[in-house]
């Protein structure tokens, strides 16, 4: 009854949508759900994207979608999820707070903690892409990241954000890290989801860090309050999640993990990658 019901819900369903981070405010030992920002349909820069246009992408074909050995099919799988575990990164947003007026020591206070992915590098840095509502905040705030292989968190600085497509964007010094990995964001690109094909989410739900789930894509659906169609699928999200990617089973970006359901882990949604290609290229941090 739930699985019959459960399209005629999708419309609905962002009355009680919630996105996919803790967030703590400082000084109180509580922790509350934030709630989806307002989203609209373009932005400010040279490319805008009509909803139409996904009807006219092709259609997405792979090899390893034609495997008949269920061992090499396995691999893959494998493989991918230690790619994309070596790209997850976890992102606090910190406000330090002086514990006496006149000095004495600093309170370190977490107000946020989500997901993000590498997704670029150059000589010097890593770049990685989050949700805005993981690293908004009212405060003057730092920000950490940590990869697969860091023991501590290290900063990082915040280069653009977006409320209305609730992305941000970090970076971070390579330092002399060597189990990084970058997530492809250009294979799938302009290309549509196809119904029930695997995919892998990657992030840091609650305390478990690095965690990778399945699932279908499953549809393209509207909600309330976001002005483009945002990727329908069931692989578990959950607090935490915000930010991390969503990607096939070879490992290329299809969206970002944003939002779920606070009672059920079968409606995950994601922002579309060519939504993210947009605000990256009007933003400057793609040529």
């Amino acid at each position: 009854m739930k699985r019959i019901f459960k399209l005629s819900l999708v419309f609905f369903l962002s009355l009680f949508l919630v996105a996919c981070d803790r967030v703590y405010f400082p000084f109180f030992d509580i922790f509350t759900e934030t709630q989806t920002t307002t989203l609209r349909t373009s932005i400010d820069g040279t490319i805008t994207f009509e909803e139409s246009e996904y009807n006219s992408f092709e259609i997405y074909d792979s090899l390893t979608y034609k495997l008949d050995d269920i061992d090499e099919y396995n691999d893959i799988l494998l493989s991918t999820k230690n790619h994309i575990r070596h790209a997850n990164i976890q992102v606090n947003t910190v406000l330090y707070n002086p514990l006496l007026p006149w000095g004495g020591g600093i309170e370190r206070d977490v107000l946020s903690m989500g997901s993000g992915f590498i997704f670029h590098e150059d000589d010097d840095f890593y770049y990685a892409i989050t949700n805005n509502h993981v690293v908004e905040s009212e405060f003057d705030v730092d920000y950490e990241i940590k990869t697969f292989e860091d023991t501590e968190f290290h900063s990082a600085e915040l280069l653009v954000t977006s409320e209305e497509y609730d992305l941000a964007v970090l970076k971070f010094s390579k330092n002399s890290r060597s189990e990084v990995s970058i997530i492809d964001i250009y294979q799938r690109l302009y290309y549509k989801f196809n119904v029930g094909e695997i995919v892998l989410a990657v992030g840091n739900p609650s305390t478990v860090v690095n965690n990778v789930t399945f699932g279908e894509f499953k549809s393209m659906e509207n909600l309330e309050n976001v002005g483009f169609k945002v990727i329908y699928h069931d692989a578990t999200i959950a607090n935490g999640s915000s930010g991390g990617a969503l990607v096939d089973i070879d490992g290329n970006l299809l969206g970002v993990n944003a939002w779920g359901l606070e009672d059920s882990d079968e409606f995950s949604f994601a922002i579309p990658n060519y939504i993210v290609y947009t605000f990256l290229i009007n933003n400057g941090i793609l040529d």
